[in-house]
């Protein structure tokens, strides 16, 4: 009778599992506190692996690779692969801001990209530049594609729409001969048409009166999630003088807070509302006053308490504009109360249609003074001290002068802002431009015939 071997008798249960670790004929694998290492009978060769014992991750850079991806440890919350509570359910690729995004369709994506698209219920442009093309934002681009699209917040299922340019190799546009529509099949490009530094910007917030367009607020949600995002199916209790109806979209919005006084700025009436999406009602109680519907939009987190209602939300379109009047303006606040403002950041300012301004209208951002000096009011003492090179004496210091009169300084232009939608006191505009942070209470100016 054959002989078996102790030791393999022993590790039977692991031949199964290690054939790719022990190659060697006859050998085996022992488990180890550390591991597992393979041992070929007949000699001396013992050989390390990288196979860890069951619920230990493998050596390696990542240490935490075995475990669920919802409990893992993340050092940058922007990245996760993660599908628990905020992920995004839409194909979009998230946010883009600023002058972020692709100018064409680059790498292994053009190839993904059709030619044409069949438009299916729940499609909109913002989709499906998302989808194709990985930035939202460039849904101009598929409007431009297809002029036979009057309005595009309306497209239907069973419409076909061009994805590319025609004539261009895939992923690319620059250098065709149809940018300005000589391509096959007569379809026009509206690029060309759009003037430049064109703004464009979706709606996140005005200084208004919040009461008037209260129409319920949302109460709860199927999932069992406090903060609630795109995707979310959740219940609105609307107010016994409204009616909604199946499909009309409501704007999700919150009352944040008055604005600040500005010293020197008027301070319009109103709140600052701070819109939070878009949510559509898909059933109707009229007997509950009670609303289903789905968040098919969120620029923030949405929590309950949210209110709803026909709050102006749109897509703003905004080239420049030549300013009919000399005014100025004082910088508010923004949406939120931030210290300072940035490029691509939007803020609020206390002049409005009343003071003779108008969307597309350019602001300039002046300040006058000695700009370091401003940095003294955060800083130490010791920040105005300097070391005397001159001397042969030791480490002596002497304390920076500041002498002048800084309201006698020339203004200086650091920023350009844009006026995006104006209302009667206030307007609402976007950071186009900054060399230095804007505070709340900069002054901006707009010159007549600029």
């Amino acid at each position: 009778m054959r002989s078996v071997n102790p030791v393999t008798l022993l590790c039977g249960a692991l031949l199964a599992t290690s054939a790719a670790i022990a190659q060697e004929p006859g050998s085996v694998v022992v488990p180890t506190q550390s591991g597992q290492v393979v041992v070929t009978p007949g000699t001396t060769s013992v050989t390390q692996t990288t196979v860890p014992p069951p619920g230990y991750g493998v050596p390696g850079p990542d240490a935490n690779d075995y475990l669920p991806s919802s409990a893992r440890p993340l050092s940058d919350t922007s990245r996760s692969a993660d599908g628990f509570d905020l992920n995004r359910g839409s194909s979009a690729g998230g946010s883009v801001r600023g002058a972020q995004g692709a100018e064409g369709i680059v790498g292994s994506r053009a190839m993904s990209v059709p030619p044409i698209h069949t438009v299916r219920r729940g499609d909109t442009l913002w989709d499906l530049s998302g989808r194709y093309y990985g930035n939202p934002w460039n849904w101009p681009r598929i409007w431009s594609y297809n002029p036979q699209i009057t309005n595009p917040h309306w497209i239907h299922p069973g419409d076909q729409l061009r994805m590319r340019r025609t004539g261009t190799a895939v992923g690319g546009y620059r250098g065709s001969s149809n940018l300005l529509g000589t391509g096959a099949g007569g379809f026009a490009d509206r690029r060309p048409h759009v003037p430049r530094d064109t703004v464009f910007l979706r709606s996140q917030g005005l200084i208004d009166d919040p009461a008037r367009d209260v129409w319920g607020e949302l109460v709860g949600s199927r999932e069992q999630q406090t903060l609630l995002s795109e995707g979310n199916r959740v219940y609105l209790q609307m107010k016994q003088n409204v009616e909604v109806k199946v499909g009309q979209q409501l704007t999700v919005f919150n009352a944040v807070r008055a604005p600040e006084a500005v010293r020197g700025a008027r301070r319009p009436p109103g709140m600052v509302i701070a819109i939070k999406g878009t949510v559509r009602v898909d059933q109707w109680d009229p007997k509950a006053r009670v609303a289903r519907g789905e968040i098919i939009e969120s620029t923030d987190v949405i929590e309950r308490g949210a209110l709803i209602g026909p709050v102006g939300r749109r897509f703003d379109v905004v080239p420049p504009k030549v300013a009919q009047v000399d005014r100025w303006a004082r910088v508010l606040t923004g949406i939120y109360p931030h210290q300072v403002y940035g490029q691509n950041q939007v803020v609020f300012v206390d002049r409005g249609t009343e003071d003779g301004l108008s969307a597309g209208n350019r602001l300039f951002v002046v300040k006058r003074g000695d700009a370091w000096r401003h940095t003294l009011t955060v800083s130490s003492k010791s920040a105005r001290q300097r070391l005397r090179q001159d001397t042969t004496e030791l480490a002596r210091t002497e304390t920076v002068p500041l002498r002048g009169n800084e309201e006698k300084f020339p203004d200086e232009v650091i920023g350009e802002l844009r006026i995006v939608r104006a209302n009667k006191y206030s307007s609402i505009a976007m950071v186009t431009a900054s060399s230095r942070e804007i505070e709340p209470g900069d002054r901006a100016v707009a010159r007549k015939g600029y």
